[in-house]
């Protein structure tokens, strides 16, 4: 498939990405699952809601947006791993050398970090963007995320099959699989497989 560009709006991307799952008779809800990138963005529901319906989300600050998206990060990151608030709150404030209360103060989104503390707070979560993903307006954020997702669609394979559903669900978007057409009972079974072993991942870190 070839490269996407680097200056497609978000309007154009969800052209695109409505083209190929209507060519592939797909189900848009499912593949644009509103949590799971709600959780990947740092957005909220509502916010990816109106925006993959093609509305604009209530303009906001600055201030408001940094705070949010850590904020859900951390709620993200918390699920995820299992750990209490209170084990969170002690990672982050060794991290940041700051005291744990206002650790909590910034993970609870009530306080608005310095820059050099967004910095560190986007490689603690793992933020590819870095400070980017905690400023940019939403619309910006959820293009990026939909265009990682529409490269890794391949062209003639089932864009809502097995694989595909996984790899939205958990933020994969650049499965290698081009150049191994797998049948839709081969997909299901890898996708099956690779739930087995993250769901191992996940009771480890439980532990």
């Amino acid at each position: 498939m070839p490269a996407l560009p680097d200056s497609l709006s978000l309007a154009e991307t969800l052209t695109r990405l409505d083209a190929r799952i209507a060519g592939n008779g797909g189900d848009r809800d499912r593949l644009l699952d509103v949590p799971a990138l709600a959780r990947r963005t740092g957005l909220a529901e509502d916010v990816v809601r109106t925006l993959l319906d093609g509305g604009e989300p209530v303009p906001d600050r600055v201030d408001d947006r940094v705070r949010g998206r850590v904020r859900a990060l951390h709620e993200t990151y918390a699920a995820r791993s299992g750990k209490r608030a209170g084990e969170v709150c002690r990672e982050v404030a060794e991290r940041l050398s700051i005291s744990p209360e206002w650790a909590r103060q910034l993970l609870l989104g009530r306080k608005t970090p310095n820059v050099s503390d967004l910095t560190e707070l986007a490689e603690f979560f793992g933020a590819r963007e870095g400070v980017r993903f905690f400023t940019d307006p939403a619309p910006a954020v959820l293009n990026r995320e939909l265009v990682r997702l529409l490269g890794g669609l391949d062209d003639g394979t089932d864009g809502d099959g097995p694989l595909v559903e996984f790899a939205t669900r958990h933020g994969v978007v650049t499965l290698a699989l081009r150049g191994h057409r797998l049948t839709p009972r081969k997909q299901e079974a890898l996708a099956v497989m690779l739930e087995g072993l993250l769901g191992v991942d996940d009771e480890e870190a439980r532990r």
